[in-house]
């Protein structure tokens, strides 16, 4: 605790109260309220570090309503970083307060491998006796509400796949005359929800005749856990991560998913403690790659197919402000013939997913979307192309409940269209 304590001052003492950061907030700006701000919620970390705060269940409340977007980070003048400090206080809050019941069963049961596998397989055997089809055939609504699960009757979610990526496609993907080798982190979204976008890296890596393993021991990247203050169960995730894929020989770690990118990148830096894993961490935290940011490495091949469709991009959070990536998608996306690409107003502003935020404060959540999907819609695109699975899913929802036609794909999906591959 002391030790939190010590390091919140270190960021809590930058901070200037100067209100950058409120015209960045996309939750402040939905709830217009101050203490949703990173202002606010400084000068509550301050009066805890001072002991006129206690770490109560509603100061944990307050830290929750936030998206980690890290909007506020590049903007802040005094280069505070929010997103460390409001990470270390969820950690301490939920060390003091515990975790909904919901959550700290979902986040244990992350940390038994097979059995999550087995239980989402199942999951998709019997989904059909707790959802229905939407009606307008884009996912599932619930047939009662769940508000334990974070869904209501009006929520549209993707239904799990009958066949997850990893059972549909062999650990080792070879090709003839291999020119590299990589790991592809799937993540859990790819592997159980969107495995036809998994399939989509794999054929494109192929193509370029890159040999493809999918260490069938990798676990959930820990993302959900450690951003809700389970450091415990993000800890554990990260090192067997860590382990496994440090065990291969490859040229670099290919994910599709920017929080499952972001997280092997940076983020276990901050969360391994095992001296041993942290520096196998080092050594290959380096080599992850998201795919369109590898694709631009190789190049794109020649004799693209033509794609016939209006396109804009979304920028993930965790792929803009986490990984650095912007410009690789759409460097790759304006080199399709046929496809007219169209830049939304605001593309790197949240869509209000947020992991267990949009479970939580959906209506918030929603409220953020509708503003994205009014930039999106006015491009006239038919497409909306994204790197990360949860935005895909919330961004799907919203545009399903405002009735619009406009598909959402992953960006490697559109790639393998101009590949030939789908």
């Amino acid at each position: 605790m002391e030790k939190s304590y010590a390091e919140w001052q270190k960021q809590l003492v930058k901070c200037i109260r100067c209100g950058t950061c409120r015209s960045v907030c996309p939750v402040f700006q939905a709830a217009d309220n101050e203490n949703t701000t990173a202002r606010g919620k400084v000068k509550l970390l301050e009066s805890v570090t001072e002991g006129k705060l206690a770490l109560t269940p509603e100061l944990q409340t307050r830290m929750s309503k936030c998206l980690l977007c890290k909007a506020c980070v590049p903007g802040c003048p005094s280069g505070v970083r929010t997103d460390e400090l409001f990470l270390s206080a969820r950690r301490e809050l939920a060390a003091k307060n515990g975790l909904p019941l919901a959550k700290k069963l979902a986040f244990t049961g992350l940390t038994y491998r097979r059995l999550f596998d087995l239980g989402l397989k199942m999951g998709a055997t019997f989904q059909g006796m707790v959802f229905k089809d939407a009606p307008n055939g884009r996912g599932k609504l619930a047939r009662f509400p769940l508000p334990g699960a974070g869904l209501s009757q009006r929520r549209i979610i993707p239904p799990l796949a009958s066949s997850p990526l990893r059972s549909r496609l062999p650990e080792r993907n070879q090709v003839a005359s291999p020119k590299g080798r990589v790991a592809f982190y799937t993540g859990c979204m790819l592997n159980y929800i969107y495995p036809e976008a998994g399939e989509a890296i794999v054929k494109i890596l192929k193509a370029h005749d890159i040999e493809v393993i999918i260490p069938s021991r990798q676990s959930c990247c820990g993302t959900p856990a450690f951003t809700s203050g389970d450091y415990q169960v993000g800890r554990y995730l990260a090192e067997e991560n860590v382990r496994v894929l440090a065990a291969g020989n490859y040229d670099a770690i290919i994910t599709g998913c920017a929080s499952c990118g972001a997280a092997l990148q940076h983020e276990y830096g901050t969360i391994i403690e095992d001296d041993k894993v942290k520096k196998m961490w080092e050594e290959l935290s380096g080599k992850v790659k998201d795919i369109t940011q590898f694709l631009v490495g190789l190049g794109l091949k020649d004799n693209l197919r033509e794609v016939k469709a209006t396109l804009t991009y979304h920028d993930p959070c965790h792929m803009v402000r986490g990984m650095g990536i912007t410009k690789e998608p759409r460097q790759i996306l304006k080199a399709i013939p046929g496809l007219k690409y169209v830049e939304m107003k605001d593309a790197a502003k949240c869509c209000g997913a947020g992991g267990t935020f949009s479970m939580v404060y959906y209506d918030i959540s929603r409220t953020i979307n509708d503003w994205k999907l009014d930039n999106a819609e006015k491009t006239g695109a038919d497409i909306l192309a994204t790197g990360c699975s949860a935005c895909r899913m919330h961004i799907t929802d919203g545009l399903g409940q405002k009735g619009s036609s406009m598909k959402v794909l992953h960006t490697a999906e559109v790639i393998a269209k101009a590949y030939g591959l789908d």
